[in-house]
């Protein structure tokens, strides 16, 4: 052992076990007999052999992943929001009791929070799409679904208008 600590080159290292199920096989470059520099990882779980990612391609597919979630649900309560704006007609008798309730809502604060959620979502980048699947992976067709209508709402929604609201009530700090 001490004449291979003192050899140069590609070397793999058995670095944790948890017999009989876990082994992890570590792959680095040997500079020295002190030095050494980690290159890949290597587990052995039940008998097969996989290859651990680098922990940058793991942080950037949550990240994006994350981004594509956040993204979606800015999308969603945008589509919620217009929605609120927008009065059904009921009959009279009922009519009466839900004024109450609409006027509860303040149509000008309404189009102040639309117009904040529409400058955040112009001002952030689209999120990237999820990683695909893994080869061979074959998608149901309510997965097939859902995919088209991610697609639909990839696309840029009609924006209306929105009238100036003045200066803002708070004042912003940059």
């Amino acid at each position: 052992m001490s004449h291979l600590t003192k050899m140069t080159g590609m070397e793999y290292v058995l670095s944790d076990v948890m017999e009989p199920h876990l082994f992890v096989i570590r792959k680095q470059r040997r500079e020295s007999p002190e030095k050494s520099n980690a290159m890949l990882a290597y587990y052995i779980l039940d008998g097969s052999i996989y290859q651990a990612p680098q922990l940058c391609s793991v942080f950037a597919s949550r990240i994006s992943r994350a981004m594509h979630h956040i993204s979606k649900a800015f999308t969603t309560a945008c589509s919620k929001l217009e929605k609120i704006g927008h009065v059904e007609t009921e009959p009279d008798t009922a009519a009466s009791e839900s004024k109450t309730q609409k006027e509860a809502i303040d149509l000008k604060e309404l189009k102040r929070v639309d117009h904040i959620l529409m400058s955040l979502q112009r001002k952030l980048q689209p999120a990237p799409p999820p990683p695909p699947f893994p080869e061979g992976y074959v998608p149901s067709e309510q997965e097939k679904a859902s995919d088209d209508l991610l697609a639909l709402e990839a696309l840029p929604p009609q924006v209306d208008p929105i009238i100036d609201q003045g200066p803002a009530k708070r004042p912003r700090f940059q």
